[in-house]
């Protein structure tokens, strides 16, 4: 139990996780493609599901090798068998859920999302950043976050021709599939009105959407993705969130499957966008910082060795703007969570 989160009543752990495996079963069907792997790394074992595109594969993080996570592979793997389940108990799973305390997301943000998810963004390997991946890896973690934290209006997409397979060619561009999905929205202009919009935005409101892709070389305002045709803005080490995802569901009505970062990963990532924001916005800086340890305290205290693997990969990341960033931000943080991740770093 920490100040900065609240861990979630047994039955909201056991409903979301029954919830994740039966959303998996909608949209996988009887699991054609998809298999589990047991992967070995310096601090043990580690599951990982495994989806196997005509193109390509992804690997999407489950946990750590233990008799918990063994049992909900073979769970999963005989609700496979047993074939789809009806859309109403999705439903009914969904807001069980959210009525033992999960966190939901609001209708419009449903509407995109699921908008997103019917071109096959996520399972091409489109990535949800952001504070809506905040929402659902508190979901995954069985705990609720400070409600301050929690609050956006912000959709952040993450798209990567090198690390997505493309979409179906017959499947609208993600962009056009956005401005359809909401009632009033537009797109925004870029500074030069004569470049491509990377942004959408719902008229007379805050809500907005965001494409973004992982910048190589120089930066520009936006960049053509292939795998979603569609433009995003280039943003400096989104690599490092992409490389290591899990699935997650997003709740509101009969559940949104998304992909998000790696929890430790998303945290360590948003000491970075900290650092890099300019003056002009503070408030997010700080709410970048806040967002960030809450989550390494829910991981000290769950799972540290998820922390130190992360960290291990932002020093194989070898770029030292990233690993001073990183730095800087973790001297933000509260010495109860600051101190463990310095002497880590210090034994490297």
């Amino acid at each position: 139990m920490s100040e900065l989160y609240a861990d979630l009543p047994g039955s909201a752990r056991l409903a979301y996780a029954e919830l994740l495996d039966n959303a998996l079963i909608r949209d996988v069907a009887t699991g054609t493609g998809f298999t589990f792997l047991r992967r070995k790394k310096s601090s043990g074992y580690y599951w990982y599901l495994q989806h196997n595109f005509a193109g390509g594969r992804r690997q999407h993080y489950i946990g750590v090798d233990n008799e918990e996570t063994r049992a909900r592979i073979e769970q999963q793997k005989a609700r496979w068998e047993a074939g789809k389940i009806e859309a109403k108990v999705i439903e009914k799973q969904v807001a069980m859920t959210i009525a033992a305390g999960g966190r939901a997301i609001d209708a419009r943000a449903y509407r995109v999302l699921s908008a997103a998810a019917n071109t096959g963004l996520f399972n091409a390997g489109g990535v949800l950043v952001g504070s809506y991946a905040f929402v659902a890896i508190g979901n995954m973690l069985g705990v609720s976050w400070r409600k301050d934290t929690t609050i956006t209006q912000d959709v952040d997409l993450a798209a990567s021709d090198r690390a997505m397979i493309a979409i179906p060619q017959d499947v609208e561009p993600l962009g056009d599939v956005i401005l359809k999905a909401e009632t009033g929205m537009l797109s925004v202009p870029m500074l030069n009105r004569k470049g491509p919009s990377t942004s959408y935005m719902v008229q007379g409101s805050e809500f907005r959407v965001d494409l973004i892709t992982p910048r190589i070389g120089k930066p520009k305002s936006a960049e053509y993705v292939h795998a979603i045709k569609s433009h995003a803005q280039p943003v400096a080490f989104l690599e490092y969130l992409l490389e290591d995802t899990q699935k997650a569901v997003l709740l509101h009505k009969s559940g949104v499957v998304v992909n998000v970062a790696q929890p430790a990963r998303f945290a360590l990532h948003k000491l970075v966008v900290a650092q890099r924001r300019p003056s002009t916005e503070r408030n997010k800086k700080r709410k970048d910082i806040e967002q960030a340890e809450q989550v390494i305290a829910c991981l000290l205290d769950q799972s540290p060795g998820d922390l130190w693997l992360a960290l291990d990969a932002a020093l194989a990341h070898g770029v030292k703007k990233f690993m001073q960033q990183m730095q800087e931000g973790i001297e933000q943080l509260d010495e109860a969570n600051r101190e463990p991740l310095v002497g880590y770093l210090c034994t490297r």
